[in-house]
């Protein structure tokens, strides 16, 4: 069968990219509502870091569920709830206390939610297929975000900011409803007793030095969101219009777009071992050019190749991983590695505006692209030194035989 031809596929790349818009228009929303409320900076930057930072939390204490409850079972729960919460969000004068807790709540359902996702994906595509449909789902993420921030303005402007906490509302429900109707109900791949923690997990991936390398891949993150975060800054800095900032930010989604279609064109899945350690090392080369141009259509060029190499790592780290996961512990693993990267991004936006307070947005780009140069040295390094880098299946099974021996 093929990629598009798969109906469970299209299901699940439909809803996320539904749940995706969704988390855009929470982030347009609540940016300008706890500034309109509060007229504070920091508190709408705190409410912006929360819609990422509990995520590593929900990741660790619920990615067990992704393995003990069927997977789509639980994908459709935690819609139905997150559509649940941002409706309450929009509720008039709701106090900032209890938007705070929501947001955090919503956020800390994510770990799960993602850790299912990824898993059932898995499920309902073989191997041969599983790199092309993680492009295509990325590919559909990237052009997700773009279309949650620009119509996320769109209605914050014609309207308020709550109504994009409704739409956002809706996008979660529709999602529950089309992964119910078309993606099959499978048994838990792991009982109650057998399953294990996410710790467990954790300390399996970790002894593992490719399994490692790519664990540690998630958190580039920290390094790669600046360019995003500091968009606007970067803008008055250099003394441009305002309207630059949106191209700057939407420069990373269409450039991704279109490498993920020729990465999924001319890269097959038996060559993503070869080159994960160029691709960790990639996407944060271009930000260095930042410092040293005032050149608007540079920096584009910059952000956008910055952000084109990101997915493609996404994809190849992510394809990678999933087989060397033995079936049991999949969920569990994806979700761990899922929510390090959103917290990694939730970090990443907060060191990156420190750094630009104190030496300017555009030398804190490219000072945080450096650093994520030195730092991509380490999975690099240690996947070349992996014992089975060509043979990620081999080991995948290795993995899931000593699994079942040990239980």
């Amino acid at each position: 069968m093929s990629l598009i031809g798969n109906r469970e596929f299209r299901a699940i790349v439909a809803a996320e990219t539904l749940s995706v818009v969704g988390d855009q228009l929470s982030r347009v929303a609540l940016a300008l509502l706890v500034f309109e409320r509060t007229r504070s900076a920091g508190l709408s930057g705190l409410t912006y870091a929360l819609t990422y930072l509990p995520t590593v939390v929900g990741g660790f204490l619920l990615s067990p569920l992704a393995d003990r409850r069927p997977r789509r079972e639980v994908s459709v729960t935690i819609d139905a709830a997150r559509a649940a919460i941002v409706l309450a969000m929009a509720v008039p004068g709701a106090p900032f206390g209890a938007l705070c807790c929501l947001v955090a709540v919503s956020s800390f359902l994510s770990g799960p939610y993602t850790a299912a996702r990824l898993a059932l994906l898995r499920d309902v595509l073989p191997h041969e297929q599983y790199g092309a449909g993680m492009a295509v789902r990325q590919s559909l993420s990237q052009g997700g975000q773009l279309v949650g921030f620009c119509v996320g303005g769109f209605i914050a402007t014609g309207f308020d900011p709550a109504t994009c906490l409704v739409v956002d509302g809706l996008t979660f429900g529709a999602a529950a409803l089309v992964v119910r109707l078309f993606v099959r109900s499978r048994p838990p791949v792991a009982t109650a007793s057998a399953a294990g923690s996410a710790a467990s997990t954790f300390g399996f991936i970790w002894r593992s030095p490719a399994r490692r390398a790519i664990l540690l891949s998630t958190v580039t993150g920290v390094f790669l969101t600046a360019p995003k975060a500091l968009a606007a800054p970067l803008v008055f800095e250099l003394g441009l219009g305002g309207g630059w900032a949106g191209l700057f930010m939407a420069s990373e989604g269409l450039f991704s777009v279109v490498a993920l279609a020729v990465f999924a064109r001319y890269v097959t899945a038996d060559r993503y071992a070869r080159i994960f350690p160029v691709a960790c090392l990639a996407p944060c080369l271009p930000v260095l050019l930042v410092f040293t141009t005032s050149d608007p259509l540079l920096i584009i060029l910059a952000f956008g190749f910055s952000g084109a190499m990101w997915a493609v790592l996404t994809v190849v780290a992510a394809s990678s991983f999933v087989d060397l996961l033995p079936g049991d512990q999949r969920g569990r693993g994806m979700g761990i590695a899922g929510s390090m990267n959103a917290t990694a991004q939730g970090m990443g936006a907060f060191m990156a505006g420190v750094a630009a307070d104190r030496v300017g947005a555009g030398r804190s780009i490219s000072l945080l692209g450096l650093a994520g140069i030195l730092f991509a040295l380490l999975p690099a390094l240690l996947w070349r030194s992996a014992p089975v880098v060509d043979g990620q299946v081999n080991e995948a099974q290795v993995s899931t035989t000593r699994s079942r021996t040990d239980s």
